[in-house]
């Protein structure tokens, strides 16, 4: 008798604790990271799983907000077939990804007036990444940053500086020749790649996402970052145009920015893509150069010391 009875105290135990349970209320989500800087617009970004881990799927959900009033940015501008440009580096330049949501799946109605944006992404192996986005509203560009850490940290090592001119990737060989030398901050250059397959010049480059190249670049303290494209014969005549105007920053950029919006037409073919690009500050610089030759997406990884201005 007094078996059964401790049984059936254990049995009305088990019930209690388990309706406790069903009654206790979810934890709170953690509030989402807000993008750096600060400023006008509030970018915010929720992962799925809050701590990912390397080699797992995670979900990366972003937000647009006006910092002002909390509404969803609902207008952003397409340049270069996308409204929200997305950049993951690891913060040892060891990996590098260029991602959208339109990559996987299109953007809905409900998404627009959101201002939501949301893709899946594997972080290659622990330690901590650089998130970057781009976005262009009001015939502006923005640059909003995340630092994520990705399961446990490895032991801190040293960067690896490479200079070589020459990368290898596959069956890909890309040469970079820059002009003039020294590279020195404030002081535009032009950057010219050279693309092989198997030791022949590539004459088959496709255009992707409305360039033929498209270089993210990153000073090594991630502390500066830009993105660029080739430098076509339009360009050049913009801004032969410019010689002798006086036009503000904001003027200069909503011409670029027209010019982004138009339909691409490929310029290059290969093997020779030229860029230019001005470096804001001196130091090292690393620079993701992403070409289709074939349509088929090849990345390569340079690194440029860069010169303080002279005084």
């Amino acid at each position: 008798m007094k078996a059964r009875a401790l049984a059936r105290l254990a049995l009305a135990l088990g019930m209690s604790l388990a309706l406790s349970a069903c009654e206790r209320p979810a934890p709170p989500a953690p509030p989402p990271l807000s993008g750096e800087p600060a400023g006008p617009y509030d970018l915010q970004l929720r992962l799925q799983p809050v701590a990912p881990l390397p080699a797992q799927p995670a979900r990366l959900d972003f937000q647009l907000l006006e910092s002002a009033t909390a509404r969803p940015v609902t207008d952003l501008q397409v340049v270069h077939e996308r409204r929200l440009h997305t950049f993951i580096v690891a913060r040892d330049f060891s990996s590098f990804a260029h991602l959208h949501q339109e990559d996987s799946r299109p953007l809905s109605a409900e998404d627009l007036a959101a201002g939501r944006f949301s893709f899946d992404y594997t972080f290659p192996k622990g330690g901590r990444y650089r998130v970057q986005t781009e976005f262009t509203h009001r015939n502006r560009s923005w640059f909003k940053s995340f630092d994520i850490d990705v399961g446990e940290p490895p032991s801190s090592l040293p960067q690896v500086l490479d200079l070589a001119r020459s990368q290898t990737v596959g069956a890909y060989t890309a040469t970079l020749a820059v002009t003039p030398e020294p590279l020195t901050a404030g002081r535009e250059v032009a950057l010219q790649l050279n693309l092989t397959r198997g030791g022949e010049p590539v004459q088959d480059l496709q255009l992707w996402l409305g360039s033929e190249v498209h270089a993210a670049l990153w000073r090594m303290d991630l502390r500066a970052f830009a993105h660029t494209h080739s430098d076509t014969p339009e360009m050049a005549a913009m801004r032969e145009q410019m010689q002798g105007h006086q036009m503000s920053a904001a003027e200069t950029a909503a011409m670029m920015l027209a010019m982004s919006a138009k339909p691409a037409q490929r310029v290059f073919p290969g093997p020779s893509v030229p860029m230019r690009f001005n470096f804001p500050s001196a130091g090292t610089w690393v620079m993701f150069c992403q070409l289709a030759p074939g349509g088929e997406p090849v990345v390569f990884r340079f690194m440029l010391n860069v010169n303080p201005a002279p005084p």
